[in-house]
């Protein structure tokens, strides 16, 4: 991805296809980092390529049905360190919420077990294949 200059919440809006309405919420919830304020004398909210790429890895975790709450969970909004392992077992969590009810399952439970199946389960979070995957695009 090229550089991404610093921009103003419309801006982000508009690149990323999430309303400035949701990318507020996002903040509020912790899910997404606050702006830093631009130099000079405006002080402007000044977005960088950090938030351009929470703001996808959000968009696809809702893609693949996860709430906010457990999006939360996955990049560890509460502190404390996440091993791959605790990923996992967020996943596979979700799946089985995904589950209930149902005999066939659908693209999306296929897509998380088809990760959750991938995962090694060792390591740190920073090393997990279900965050890689889950930071680039997933095609269900």
């Amino acid at each position: 991805m090229p550089a991404l200059a610093p921009v103003t919440i419309a801006e982000l809006a508009r690149r990323s296809g999430i309303d400035i309405a949701s990318i507020r919420l996002y903040e509020e919830m912790g899910l997404l980092p606050r702006p830093r304020r631009s130099r000079g004398r405006s002080g402007d909210a000044a977005y960088h390529r950090e938030h351009f790429e929470r703001l996808a890895f959000i968009k696809r975790a809702l893609d693949l049905g996860f709430p906010p709450e457990t999006i939360a969970e996955l990049v560890g909004v509460n502190g404390g360190l996440r091993t791959c392992n605790d990923i996992y077992q967020i996943v596979q969590r979700h799946l089985a919420g995904l589950r209930q009810g149902t005999d066939q399952p659908t693209a999306v439970e296929t897509t998380l077990k088809n990760l959750a199946d991938a995962c090694p389960r060792k390591g740190s979070s920073a090393e997990c294949t279900i965050l890689a995957a889950l930071s680039r695009p997933i095609e269900c």
